[in-house]
């Protein structure tokens, strides 16, 4: 192993560096220098090379410049020589902790392999060649930016690459008070603002101004760059105090960069990063690792102006002109290359398609069409008299046919005329320049052959989100009014609305794409012509099949773009609202009134059975956070299997990236990811009345949201608001602190009564197991339901002999949580133990969600863990390791992860508090390895790990309980059962 570049003495930096301290021996040799540096540079606080930092080490590390002052070490570099590089920092812009966390790669059987002693000496060796980050206020890749256009006075960009970015700026620490080396820091604005830094750099006290605001000893007094005040953040968010006054942030600003940001807090009465966050494409900038965090995102985009800024947003109308000119320049293409919708056998969709005219806009929607179905279609074009190039369509077009009519044609007509010609189950009625998206037709093809999980009935018609040539909706479905009023859902809002992206029944759609059951086209004998609008005849044709026992749904993968909107089509008249009104008399009079604070009950066409739901949680519950947000996940899912209509409303807006949030939800889930506590009670006064229920997950959520409810509570269904606690952690934090030794500031009963303080307000309590439940009741509740997790039995075939290795498979949302104390635990206490019993090779794999707050890199160093982190498909994981350890000693609820680890038939080692949440037998469903006993839980781990009989009876037993407690069936007929009882009118 080669010495770490951080060890050895570095006689011309020395040399440079105390020039005007070395007097006569400025000029001796290296070996002069070697000796001076141990005679007299030790004792001066010098350092040894360019690496290390001598004061900075003492100053950081006071427990060491004590060692210093006792004769223990000569200098701060001689214990971290000895051993301070196992987890302390050298240098003040290095830390050692922060990159073994950033990359999680970099575990302790990495750096053997690569033949380095810890972080740094890789950091120095490889990572700073890689442009890796060794401290969050050193980016290497703006500080390479900047070198490359700082000139010839400074290191050159072109050598970095060869020295690494930080090894090129410690040649030149004063480029960092001349240009930015981060975006956290703003070294002129710092300067500026504050003169003594600039004097103490000046005097050659300080390096740079950065350095100055690192290493300086009242952080707390310099804000590091305008757009963060240190007294503002402190007054917002007085949670932080106790952390700085304890020693464990530096600052307010410290927090701000590790944590606060990413919750988007306010860092400046003038800068609101959660409103940034969802403009323009800030979100998905961060989503594909651009940039690490909004604030950062702010601060290097704010100058840059779109391209469009000085411009008003064109009218529709010029879109619509662009939209046109694409489509001409199709013509000259399918001249040469005719579209070809020749078919061999039998079509799946028949499509209609009406065409007066306007030959582009003919030709762009079957050229969409063809590109985005690769299907074999029956296409019928209905020429109403054309007396342009539509007339010559063949030379464009194969494999179609073309029914030519007069002038006079309506599209009633049209329509009348195509029905004898329809080949395919399906029809599908297109308008001129209706561009079907990708998959379009493929999804509503899927839907038409569906039928409601609940009242089996058939899908008639399927339309979708039709957008405008701007973008932008025209149409997600339409407001019925009883009225006979038709309005346009959504109209002008953007495609992506969460409110869009949903799948449900609607009572009618007024554009010209929908997917139609031919059957169900005949029976009704097609559009009415006694209705003037094209708009009306759709509507009507839609009402017609739902008076027939035919569902229209809302499909929002069938995306459709509008190049022209057709306004004569959508004009319609009082005749024929009035004709409407008497066709469909019966179903209008059961429509809402036309009011916009009903606009969430009229989109949509429930069962009688059916009722909305609102779902509250911390986040977007999704499967990936673990923890109770799986529970919650299954939740949702089971909602919308028994029919229910669910809005599923987040604390906190999710930054998680769009099609990750769609894949984790039923797409007829309302899923508002962009809405946040700051918007809830807006949300509740939008949607008064509109929902049959309120389910609240986590019990902290109701006592902070307890204003507003309390302020809106004539929008809230007062009687059939449920609590779901997840977990009660008043039990919880009882026992953390009996294992820690904390002091208690309440007696059980106390802790219960504040967690449970607005409990009442709730028709339900759900408990996540009998444990829970039988705590509540003890607490004076008895409207308590258990509902636990759902976990369906899925067990992997490999057998006992054909698998290795220890898994943990768990989220970590925050430091110090039960997951993340139980595993340093686990690597402190169990893992030593093993050795020498079970084989030398045998590795302990820690995998699934963490926080960016949660640092493991201390497991890390230990050479048989194995950081896998987030994984997408956990399954090849159960599938080869041979036993799942769960050594958690304080929590709450029920263990999720024992759950999904024995679903796949890995046997598990828990702790003696999991298998009583569980009410799990050792030995014959799981394997107990006591509470916070190490010897026990590594004896165990051996039993379960080396005897295969125990193994397989752990294995089959564990099964055999979850088939019986939480398959979905069970899981569903308990979760049906809690809310019958709440949406029961109250006695």
């Amino acid at each position: 192993m080669n010495e770490p570049l951080w060890a050895g003495f570095d006689a011309e930096w020395y040399r440079a560096r105390y020039r005007h301290a070395l007097g006569d021996l400025v000029d001796a040799s290296a070996e002069e220098l070697a000796d001076h540096y141990v005679r007299v540079g030790k004792r001066e606080k010098f350092s040894p090379n360019r690496f290390f930092d001598e004061a900075w080490y003492l100053q950081a590390h006071p427990d060491v410049a004590a060692a210093v002052e006792a004769g223990a070490f000569a200098s701060g570099f001689d214990h971290y020589r000895s051993d301070g590089f196992i987890n302390r920092s050298p240098h003040w812009l290095f830390s050692e902790t922060a990159y073994l966390a950033r990359y999680p790669d970099l575990t302790r059987a990495t750096l053997d392999r690569l033949g380095v002693i810890n972080g740094y000496d890789h950091y120095l060796r490889y990572g700073d060649r890689e442009f890796r980050s060794g401290h969050l206020f050193f980016d290497p890749h703006l500080y390479y930016a900047n070198a490359l256009v700082s000139g010839p006075d400074s290191s050159s960009a072109t050598t970095i690459p060869a020295a690494g970015p930080f090894t090129s700026f410690l040649s030149d620490e004063a480029q960092a008070s001349r240009f930015k080396v981060s975006w956290y820091f703003d070294p002129e604005w710092y300067l500026n603002t504050y003169p003594e830094a600039a004097a103490a750099v000046n005097a050659g006290e300080m390096r740079s101004a950065l350095h100055h605001f690192l290493t300086n000893t009242t952080p707390g007094v310099y804000n590091a760059l305008e757009w963060f005040i240190e007294d503002y953040y402190l007054g917002l968010y007085p949670d932080i105090a106790d952390a700085i006054a304890a020693g464990k942030l530096r600052s307010a600003y410290d927090h701000f960069v590790h944590y606060g940001t990413f919750e988007r807090r306010k860092p400046h009465p003038d800068v609101d990063l959660n409103t940034y966050f969802f403009s323009g494409r800030v979100r998905s900038d961060i989503e594909r690792g651009l940039v690490r965090d909004v604030f950062v995102h702010w601060l290097s985009r704010r100058h840059q102006r779109p391209l469009d800024a000085d411009l008003d947003r064109p009218d529709l109308k010029m879109f619509e002109g662009l939209a046109v000119r694409k489509a001409e320049n199709l013509i000259p293409l399918l001249v040469r290359r005719p579209l070809d919708f020749t078919v061999s056998g039998e079509a799946e969709v028949s499509v209609v398609l009406f065409a007066r005219n306007r030959l582009p806009l003919t030709l762009s929607a079957l050229s969409a069409l063809r590109m985005t179905f690769p299907g074999a279609l029956d296409v019928i074009v209905v020429d109403g008299g054309s007396q342009d190039d539509t007339t010559r369509l063949e030379h464009f077009v194969k494999g179609i046919r073309i029914l030519r009519l007069d002038r006079s044609t309506t599209h009633a007509e049209a329509l009348q005329a195509a029905l004898p010609h329809l080949n395919a189950s399906a029809v599908l009625w297109l308008g001129q320049g209706m561009r079907l998206s990708h998959g379009a037709l493929q999804a509503a093809l899927r839907e038409l052959k569906g039928h409601s999980p609940v009242t089996k009935t058939q899908v008639g018609i399927v339309a979708g989100r039709v957008l405008r040539a701007d973008g932008r909706i025209g149409e997600a479905g339409v407001l019925l009014g009883r009225d006979g009023t038709l309005t346009r859902y959504l109209e002008g809002a953007d495609m992506s609305a969460p409110e869009a992206c949903f799948r449900r029944d609607i009572a009618c759609t007024t554009e010209a794409a929908f997917l139609i059951d031919r059957a169900l086209l005949q029976q009704l004998a097609g559009f009415d012509a006694a209705f003037e609008a094209s708009a009306m005849q759709i509507a009507d044709l839609c009402l017609g099949a739902g008076e027939a026992g035919f569902r229209i749904v809302h499909e929002p993968a069938m995306i459709v773009s509008e190049d022209v909107h057709d306004g004569d089509a959508t004009a319609i008249t009082e005749a024929d609202r009035r004709l409407l009104r008497q066709r469909h008399a019966a179903t209008i009079r059961k429509a809402w009134p036309p009011a916009s604070g009903l606009a969430a009950r009229a989109r949509s066409v429930l069962h009688p059975s059916a009722k909305r739901i609102l779902f509250i949680e911390d986040q977007v519950p999704a499967r990936s956070l673990g923890s109770g947000f799986v529970r919650s996940n299954d939740i949702v899912r089971t909602m919308a299997v028994l029919g229910h209509q669910v809005t599923v409303y987040p604390i906190y807006a999710s930054t998680a990236p769009l099609p990750a949030i769609y894949a984790d939800f039923p797409a007829d889930v309302e899923v508002l990811h962009d809405r946040g506590f700051d918007t809830f009670e807006a949300f509740l006064q939008e949607r008064s009345g509109a929902y049959d229920c309120v389910w609240i997950g986590r019990t902290h959520n109701i006592g902070r949201m307890m204003p507003v409810l309390m302020a809106q509570a004539a929008a809230l269904p007062l009687e059939a608001i449920v609590l779901d606690t997840e977990a009660v952690t008043a039990p919880r934090t009882v026992l953390k602190a009996n294992l820690f030794g904390e002091p208690l500031t309440q007696t059980l009963d106390e802790a219960l009564e504040a967690e449970l303080a607005d409990a009442w307000l709730c028709r339900m309590i759900v408990a996540v197991n009998a444990l829970d439940v039988r705590i509540l009741r003890a607490a004076g509740y008895e409207n308590v339901a258990e509902l636990g997790h759902m976990c369906p039995v899925r067990p992997t075939p490999r057998k006992w002999g054909e698998r290795r290795d220890m898994l943990f498979l768990g989220a970590i949302h925050e430091p110090n949580a039960p997951n993340h104390d139980s595993l340093i635990w686990f690597v402190d206490k169990v893992l030593p133990l093993l050795k020498d019993r079970l084989p030398e090779d045998v590795r302990f794999t820690v995998a699934g969600f963490r926080g960016a707050s949660v640092d493991l890199s201390a497991l890390g160093r230990d050479p048989r863990v194995e950081l896998v982190g987030p994984v997408k498909d956990a399954a090849a994981l159960y599938a080869s390791h041979r036993i799942f350890v769960a050594p958690t000693r304080f929590a709450g609820g029920i263990p999720f992860k024992i759950h999904e680890a024995a679903s796949y038939g890995l046997p598990v080692v828990a702790s003696d508090l999991l298998c009583r949440q569980l009410d799990w037998r050792s030995g014959l469903e799981i394997v107990s390895g006591g509470d916070n006993d190490s010897q026990r839980f590594a004896d165990q781990i051996v039993a379960l790990y080396t005897d295969e009989d125990l193994w397989n009876t752990v294995r089959h037993g564990a099964l055999r309980m979850l088939e019986s407690e939480n398959s979905p069936r069970a899981y569903s007929v308990r979760l049906n059962s809690i809310l019958q009882e709440v949406l029961a009118p109250a006695r």
